[in-house]
C-alpha cells in the first residue's frame, strides 16, 4: 500500500480557496484582480480556474478500479463472516446500522451502499462474538470441513485462520475476476510474505480488510512527562525522521527517565516509570521483528527457507531481553492497568498499542504521540511496524456460490474503503481527531507505510510458535538467544515440513 494524495489535493484546495478569498474581498482593486487571474494563468500557460485546477488534480491523483459501470448481480446476497469476539470488529465492515454524523461510521455505510448500488447486491455482514485469536480455526475449520456455503469470505484473526492453508476449502484469489493487484487499496506485499509458493494467494490484506492497518504496532509517548524530563519532545520526531530512532536509543531513553518514587529498589506502578506494556507476551513481537532479521525468506521458487540463527537476531535478542528487565520497565502485571498508568502521566513510554487504539487516549490530560517501534541500529534501510497476529485477515471459501462475483465485489469494496473510509479514519480521525501535534501526521504516514509481517510469525501457530522464541526469553531473562532456538529449531523444521506437505496435499494445481 501506499499513503494517499489527499495531502496535496488539500493543499491545492486551501490554495484555491485563498485566491477565491482574495478575489472576493470587499477592498479589491481591478488591478489586484486582474494580478491575480493572471498569476493562475502563469501557472498553466492558459487561463483556468482554481475549481479546474482542482477538478484536474482529483482526477489525476484518485484512482478508480476496473469494475465496469455496467456489471450487474441482479439483487445477489453476499454474506461476510466476521469474527468479533471483541464486539468491534462488525462495526468496522458493517458500520453502527445507520448514519449517526461520526466521519467513521458513516463512511463505512457509504462504502457499503456505494458497492450495493453500484453491483445490485445486499451485503450481509454476520459478526460471530465467539471469533478470536485462540477459536477462530476452529470455527472456520468446521465450515471448511462441512463445505459450508453459508458464507462468501472470512474475515477472521490471523494467528488462527492461517491454519486453513492445511485443509484446503479456501480460494486462490489470484483467480478472481476484476482484482487488480497494482492498485494502492491492496498490500501485496503483506500478502505475499504469507505465500507458501509463488503461484496462488489465499489470504487478503488491505485497506478493505482494515485491521492490517488499525492493528499495526504503535510505540506512545507521554509529551509532557518527556517535557519535564528532558525538553523538548518534539526531539523523538527528529529522531525518528532522521533516521536514527533506534532500540539503543529508546533503551537509554526510558531507562534515564525512571525514577523509584516508592524507593523499594524495584520498578513497579508506584514509580515514575520509562516503559509500561501489559504482559511480556505480545508486547515482545513488535520488538522481535523491528530489524532487518531473516527468520525466513522466500526463494526464487517461493519455497520457505527457515534462518532462525544470525548475528542480527542474536544482536536484537540480546537488546530486547536487556529492554524488558532494565530498571523503569515494568511488563509483567496481574490486569491491564498499563494504559491507565500513562494516562496518568506516570509513564513515557507504553506499549501494545496501535494506530487503531489512539482513540481510546483521546481523553487523556498530557499530551502523547505516536512512535514506530525503532530500528536494530542507524544502518537500517527503514522502519519496521509489525502488525499484531490478531488482526483480521481474509480468505475467500472455495465452497461460495458467489465465486463468479466475489471477484468484483472485493475490488469494489477496496477501492470505496480507500476513497472513503480511509480517508475518513486516516486523514480525519487519526491526524486531527486523535492526534496532538502537526508532526504526528508524518509520523502516522511513515508507521502505514511500514507496516509488516514475517513468515514464522503469521504462522507461529501452525509452527508450534517458532515466530514468538523472544517472548520465552523476554519470559525467562534469558539473552541466550542461540539455546532458544536450539530448543525449538527442530519443532519448527518438522513443522514447516508439515505444513508444506498440507498445502501441496490440498492446493495441488
Amino acid at each position: 500500500m501506499q499513503h494517499h494524495p489527499y495531502n496535496r489535493f488539500l493543499s491545492l484546495l486551501l490554495a484555491a480557496l485563498l485566491i477565491g478569498s482574495m478575489l472576493l474581498s470587499c477592498g479589491e482593486s481591478k488591478t489586484n484582480t486582474d494580478a491575480a487571474s493572471s498569476d493562475l494563468q502563469a501557472a498553466d500557460g492558459e487561463g483556468v480556474s482554481a475549481e479546474e485546477m482542482i477538478a484536474a488534480d482529483e482526477e489525476e491523483t484518485v484512482l478508480k478500479d476496473m469494475v465496469p459501470d455496467t456489471l450487474s448481480y441482479d439483487g445477489a446476497t453476499i454474506r461476510i463472516f466476521v469474527s468479533n469476539g471483541s464486539g468491534q470488529n462488525e462495526e468496522m465492515y458493517a458500520g453502527q446500522g445507520e448514519l449517526t454524523g461520526d466521519v467513521e461510521n458513516d463512511a463505512v455505510i457509504q462504502r457499503n451502499m456505494t458497492a450495493e448500488e453500484r453491483l445490485d447486491i445486499t451485503l450481509e455482514y454476520i459478526g460471530d462474538p465467539t471469533g478470536s485469536w485462540d477459536t477462530i480455526a476452529s470455527i472456520l475449520s468446521k465450515f471448511i470441513m462441512a463445505g459450508d456455503t453459508t458464507y462468501d469470505m472470512y474475515l477472521g484473526n490471523e494467528y488462527g485462520h492461517v491454519n486453513l492453508i492445511a485443509l484446503g476449502g479456501l480460494k486462490n484469489v489470484n483467480e478472481l475476476e476484476y482484482i487488480d493487484w497494482d492498485k494502492p487499496w491492496w498490500n501485496v506485499k503483506y500478502m505475499d510474505e504469507m505465500m507458501i509458493g509463488n503461484d496462488a494467494r489465499y489470504f487478503l490484506a488491505g485497506d478493505y480488510i482494515i485491521e492490517t492497518v488499525r492493528m499495526a504496532h504503535t510505540l506512545f509517548f507521554n509529551k509532557n512527562f518527556y517535557q519535564d524530563a528532558f525538553g523538548n519532545p518534539e526531539e523523538l520526531y527528529d529522531l525518528v525522521l532522521d533516521g536514527t530512532w533506534t532500540i539503543d536509543k529508546l533503551s537509554s531513553v526510558a531507562e534515564a527517565a525512571y525514577v523509584d518514587l516508592n524507593n523499594n529498589g524495584q520498578s513497579d506502578v508506584e514509580d515514575r516509570l520509562g516503559y509500561v506494556t501489559y504482559l511480556a507476551a505480545a508486547s515482545v513481537d513488535p520488538f522481535a521483528y523491528l530489524g532487518d532479521v531473516p527468520y525466513s525468506t522466500h526463494d526464487a521458487d517461493g519455497n520457505i527457507v527457515l534462518n532462525l540463527m544470525s548475528d542480527q537476531a542474536v544482536t536484537l535478542g540480546e537488546k530486547v531481553v536487556s529492554f524488558f528487565h532494565q530498571p523503569g520497565s515494568v511488563f509483567q502485571m496481574g490486569s491491564n492497568v498499563s494504559g491507565t498508568v500513562f494516562k496518568e502521566g506516570r509513564s513515557l513510554f507504553l506499549g501494545l498499542q496501535s494506530l487503531g487504539t489512539a482513540k481510546w487516549y483521546r481523553d487523556m490530560e498530557d499530551d502523547y504521540g505516536f512512535l514506530p517501534y525503532p530500528k536494530l541500529d542507524e544502518t537500517q534501510r527503514a522502519y519496521h511496524s509489525l502488525v499484531a497476529d490478531n488482526a483480521l485477515i481474509g480468505s475467500i471459501p472455495s465452497a461460495s456460490l458467489n465465486l463468479d462475483k466475489i471477484g468484483a465485489v472485493l475490488e469494489v469494496l477496496a477501492s470505496e474503503t480507500w476513497r472513503t473510509v480511509m480517508p475518513a479514519w486516516y486523514e480525519t480521525s487519526l491526524k486531527i481527531k486523535y492526534s496532538r501535534d502537526n508532526i504526528a501526521a508524518q509520523i502516522i504516514d511513515l508507521i502505514h507505510d511500514s507496516t509488516t509481517t514475517n513468515f514464522i510469525y503469521a504462522y507461529s501457530n501452525p509452527l508450534s510458535g517458532t515466530g514468538q522464541i523472544m517472548r520465552e526469553m523476554v519470559a525467562n531473562n534469558s539473552t541466550d538467544y542461540a539455546s532458544a532456538v536450539a530448543r525449538k529449531e527442530k519443532v519448527a523444521k518438522k513443522s514447516l515440513e508439515r505444513l508444506v506437505a498440507a498445502y501441496e496435499k490440498n492446493f495441488a494445481p
